[in-house]
C-alpha cells in the first residue's frame, strides 16, 4: 500500500517542530550552496546596478579626495608606471601613503578597459566587490552554522546596505576591505586546511585599512583574558594560535619591508597617519562645530604652512613625522580641550543622523535603515548571544576595541564604524532572527498541542 500524503494540519504541525516537511520546497532549495550564493549574487547585482544606472557612474570625483587618489595610483599601475600618485605632491616617487590592495584591484578593471574613465572603473569595481562581499557574508553565515534562510538574510544585509551602496558609488576603499576580511573569515571557519590561508587573507585587510593591523593583537589579548578561550590555549592549540597571529600580520610585514627599501624607515606601514593624526587633533576639530570630532586638511588649520610648500622642503617620511609631531604637540598643550574633542569623536562615530547643514530625505532614509539594523541586532541579542560561535564573538570584540582606539586617536565617522564593526554583526542578526522564528514556532506548536 502507498503511504497517504499528509493533510495540511499534519504538515503544519511537523513544520512547526522541525519535522520532515520543516521547510517548503522552494525554500529547501537554499540548502544547496550554489542556489543560496547564486540568489544572493543575482539579487545584489540587479539591485546595485539598477541603482548605479539611475545615479550615474561617470560623475567626477573631487580632486584630492581619497577616491581620486586611489584611482590615480591604480591608473599609474595599469599603465605600467609603477605604484605612484601622479596627482600627488610627489608625482614621480613611489607612493607610501596609501596601502596597495584597493588600488591594485582597481588597476585590474583599468587594464581590462583602458578607455573607460577612472570614475566608472572605481564605481563598477566597488559594486562588483559589494555583491561578492554579500556572497561571502552568506558563506560565512553558513560556516557559522546558520540555516539557509538566515544565510540569505545575512548576505543581503551586507550587499544591499544603503550605507555601503553609498560608499561604493563614492569609489571608496571600505567595500574592498569588507570583501577581503569576510572572505578570509569564510576560509578560517571552513576546515583545518583552509585555516592558515584564511589568516593570510584576513591579514590583507590591513593593506586596505591600515588600522586593522591592531585587530589580530586585540584578538590574541582577548583569547588570553577570556576564561573559556584561555582554557583551550594549551599545547598544540597555543602553537596554532601563535602561527595564525604571525600569518595574519604577514601581509603588513611584507609591505613594511617594501617601504623600508624605499624610505629607509622600519617599521612603516603608511606615511598618511601623521596627516590623519594632526588633521583630527587641532583647534579646528576641537572648536568648530562643522568639524567637531571629525578631520580637516592641515592646510585648513590657522597658521599652518600649506602641504605643497612643505613637500618642497621635506620627503614623505619627514612630512609624516612633522604632522604627527604637530598633532602630539597640540594634545600636550591643550589638555582642557581633549574631553570636548573626544566627545565629538564619539558622537561622530555613533551619529544616526546625517551630519550636514541640509541633509536630503535620501540621507535620512539611509540613516533610518541603519538605525533599524542596529535596533534589530540589540533586540535579538538574547537569541544570538549564547548561540553564536565564541571565536566569532572574540573577533567582534577585537573589532570593537580596535575601532574605539582608532576613534580616540584619530576621529569618528559613520563610514568607519559601520564598515569596521557594525556590518560584521550581520551573522548575529541573522542568527537572532533564526532563533526567534524557531522559538515562536515551537511556542505556537506547544499551544496548539
Amino acid at each position: 500500500m502507498h503511504e497517504r500524503a499528509p493533510d495540511r494540519s499534519v504538515w503544519l504541525s511537523r513544520s512547526l517542530v522541525g519535522g520532515r516537511w520543516s521547510v517548503p520546497h522552494e525554500i529547501r532549495l537554499l540548502k544547496y550552496p550554489a542556489v543560496l550564493y547564486g540568489l544572493i549574487g543575482v539579487t545584489s547585482f540587479l539591485v546595485l546596478f539598477a541603482i548605479a544606472a539611475r545615479t550615474g557612474l561617470n560623475k567626477p570625483f573631487i580632486p584630492g579626495d581619497d577616491n581620486s587618489q586611489y584611482a590615480s595610483i591604480a591608473a599609474s599601475v595599469a599603465r605600467g608606471h609603477g605604484y605612484k600618485d601622479p596627482v600627488g605632491v610627489w608625482p614621480t616617487k613611489a607612493a607610501t601613503d596609501r596601502v596597495p590592495v584597493f588600488p591594485l584591484v582597481l588597476s585590474i578593471g583599468m587594464r581590462l578597459d583602458p578607455r573607460a574613465s577612472e570614475q566608472v572603473i572605481s564605481r563598477v569595481t566597488n559594486l562588483v566587490c559589494l555583491a561578492l562581499a554579500g556572497i561571502a557574508m552568506g558563506a560565512l553565515c553558513r560556516r557559522l552554522g546558520l540555516r539557509p534562510g538566515a544565510c540569505l538574510v545575512g548576505g543581503l544585509c551586507l550587499s544591499l546596505a544603503p550605507v555601503l551602496i553609498s560608499l561604493a558609488l563614492q569609489g571608496l576603499s571600505e567595500i574592498c576591505f569588507l570583501l577581503v576580511v569576510t572572505a578570509g573569515l569564510v576560509l578560517v571557519f571552513s576546515n583545518p586546511r583552509c585555516f592558515y590561508p584564511g589568516c593570510v587573507v584576513i591579514g590583507l585587510g590591513t593593506l586596505v585599512r591600515p588600522n586593522f593591523i591592531v585587530v589580530p593583537f586585540f584578538f590574541a589579548a582577548l583569547a588570553l583574558l577570556v576564561t573559556y578561550a584561555r582554557k583551550q590555549l594549551t599545547g598544540s592549540m597555543a602553537l596554532r594560535g601563535a602561527l595564525a597571529l604571525c600569518l595574519t600580520t604577514l601581509p603588513a610585514l611584507l609591505w613594511m619591508v617594501r617601504n623600508d627599501a624605499i624610505t629607509g624607515r622600519f617599521p612603516l606601514l603608511t606615511t598618511d597617519y601623521g596627516e590623519t593624526f594632526y588633521g583630527s587633533n587641532n583647534d579646528v576639530t576641537a572648536n568648530q562645530l562643522q568639524y567637531w570630532g571629525y578631520w580637516t586638511f592641515p592646510d585648513n588649520i590657522p597658521g599652518e604652512t600649506p602641504k605643497k610648500i612643505l613637500a618642497t622642503r621635506m620627503n614623505d617620511v619627514d612630512l609624516n613625522d612633522y604632522y604627527y609631531q604637530r598633532g602630539a604637540d597640540w594634545i600636550e598643550s591643550h589638555p582642557s580641550a581633549l574631553p570636548r574633542l573626544l566627545l565629538g569623536k564619539t558622537i561622530r562615530s555613533l551619529a544616526l543622523v546625517p551630519w550636514s547643514d541640509s541633509p536630503s530625505w535620501q540621507e535620512f532614509a539611509v540613516f533610518t535603515l541603519r538605525l533599524v539594523f542596529l535596533a534589530l541586532v540589540l533586540i535579538t541579542m538574547p537569541y544570538w548571544w549564547h548561540a553564536i560561535d565564541r571565536r566569532y564573538l572574540l573577533f567582534l570584540g577585537a573589532l570593537a576595541i580596535s575601532h574605539a582606539v582608532t576613534t580616540v586617536m584619530m576621529y569618528g565617522l559613520v563610514r568607519f564604524s559601520f564598515c569596521f564593526f557594525e556590518i560584521f554583526t550581520a551573522p548575529c542578526l541573522a542568527l537572532g532572527l533564526q532563533k526567534w522564528v524557531t522559538t515562536s514556532r515551537e511556542g505556537r506548536a506547544a499551544v496548539g498541542a
